[in-house]
């Protein structure tokens, strides 16, 4: 392995298991290179250093609010195409209040005329232009999925949070991808990995065997961060199969008094 490789893969060191073949190649070429040996030496120092901080407690409502102005800036997206079109409009015709009634009858004659030609040469060609884009559209939607799917089976943290930032950019998702989110979620080694799984199944939360797989997800979780992130996702949702899979949870001894405060603030949401 060379300098640059084990440099880029530092941060990784940090986090991976012992069993990881990159990561013991790094450890390999770390033994061998006291250039490199040095900078790793600075580099988990100052990330004890870290540790030795008061972590910050975020507030309560952090995910949900985040998940009230996703929804919102989505809603927004839907109306500013409106807004777009009528925008375009009132650029392109006078004030009517201002022409005489003869012009604002000329006025009403051209808007139409441009409709009908509008639609006229959209209708002849159109089709096939369309066609082309939207077949265009699934092929990058698809390289942006196999993208993914590549990226989550990298041994790499930050390999695997990259290709989930890449699902925010598909419209429609294949049976695989969904599948491989839900995998991640349950089973990979990285809390941040799994953090970031939930808020990209968010996306994809209106199909009802994604709520399902969520709802059963929960129980599986043993990271507090990632139960309180899948808690605040389903009340989000309104999801209402996760009740029961939240009151097992305050029956659970093993589960710490936060998540059960959440989970039963989260009953009373959802209920």
């Amino acid at each position: 392995m060379k300098c640059t490789e084990a440099k880029i893969r530092l941060a990784d060191l940090l986090q991976e298991s012992s069993g990881d073949v990159e990561v013991e190649r790094v450890r390999e070429h770390l033994a061998s290179c006291p250039a490199c040996w040095q900078e790793w030496q600075e580099l988990h120092e100052t990330w004890a250093r870290l540790g030795l901080l008061p972590e910050e407690q975020p507030s309560q409502n952090l995910r949900s609010e985040f998940y009230r102005r996703l929804e919102a800036s989505r809603r927004e997206l839907a109306q500013s195409e409106q807004r777009l079109w009528r925008e375009l409009l009132r650029s392109l015709l006078p004030e009517l209040r201002r022409l005489t009634p003869a012009m604002r009858l000329a006025a009403a004659v051209l808007v139409v005329a441009v409709g009908f030609g509008t639609g006229f040469f959209m209708g002849r060609g159109g089709e096939n232009g369309s066609g082309k884009i939207e077949r265009l559209s699934r092929e990058v939607d698809n390289l942006q999925q196999q993208m993914t799917l590549s990226l989550l089976s990298q041994p790499s943290a930050s390999a695997r949070l990259q290709g989930i930032s890449l699902t925010s950019r598909v419209q429609e998702p294949d049976p695989s991808l969904i599948a491989a989110l839900l995998d991640t979620l349950d089973n990979d080694p990285s809390v941040n990995v799994r953090l970031s799984a939930v808020d990209a199944l968010y996306l994809f939360s209106g199909r009802e065997d994604v709520k399902t797989a969520l709802t059963a997800s929960l129980a599986r979780q043993t990271s507090p961060l990632v139960q309180i992130a899948l808690i605040d996702l389903l009340v989000s949702l309104k999801e209402k199969q996760a009740a029961t899979a939240l009151k097992k949870l305050l029956n659970d001894k093993k589960i710490i008094p936060e998540v059960q405060q959440r989970a039963q603030l989260g009953i009373s949401k959802i209920i």
